[in-house]
């Protein structure tokens, strides 16, 4: 079973669960009726912001989302990272994938395709990322900043509260893994009244 159709299996579950209608968990999550319907299907390919939204709806982790597993509150261990779920990838064959998560803590492997980039939206406050390149040359830009280019062998760690982007700006591959610390988790998160 692929991640979609992974996290579509979680999704219809947790929404059956509470009993809310396709209407009330749209809502919930912040997402279009239409969408929620294509998750679940399994025919969906979800942005990060998107599946960030959805675990915050459900109040739980992303990688509880992704992984489909029991919510563990003393440790995970992924056996093999070579598995480890792509949450996204590229024609060109860039890819990110979940090492392991628990609560506010993932880490990630990125590997971004020359020209390619990736764009994320800010984090919540007192988020920190921590990338560490382990070959190419990543330039990390964040809104209203200057960009800060990393090279193999470099790492870099910044407040994740604006928009930022990762960009390949080599000739080659560039991989790197990325820590990312949000201290306001969807777990911790208090539930919505109404």
């Amino acid at each position: 079973m692929g991640v979609s159709e992974s996290v579509g299996d979680v999704v219809r579950r947790l929404r059956e669960e509470r009993a809310w209608t396709l209407d009330h968990a749209a809502t919930r999550l912040g997402i279009s009726r239409r969408l929620l319907t294509q998750i679940e299907a399994g025919t969906a390919n979800p942005s990060l912001s998107t599946l960030l939204s959805i675990a915050s709806g459900f109040g739980i982790d992303l990688v509880d989302l992704i992984q489909g597993a029991e919510i563990s509150t003393e440790h995970r261990l992924q056996a093999d990272n070579d598995t480890a779920d792509v949450l996204w990838s590229t024609d060109n064959g860039s890819t990110a994938r979940l090492l392991v998560g628990l609560g506010p803590l993932e880490m990630w492997s990125f590997t971004l395709a020359p020209g390619d980039s990736r764009r994320s939206a800010a984090h919540s406050p007192g988020s920190i990322e921590a990338l560490v390149v382990s070959s190419g040359r990543v330039q990390v830009a964040m809104d209203s900043k200057d960009a800060i280019d990393v090279g193999a062998g470099q790492s870099l760690i910044f407040t994740a509260e604006s928009a930022h982007e990762y960009r390949n700006v080599s000739t080659s591959d560039t991989m790197f893994q990325l820590a990312v610390y949000d201290p306001i988790s969807p777990a911790s998160a208090q539930p919505e009244h109404g």
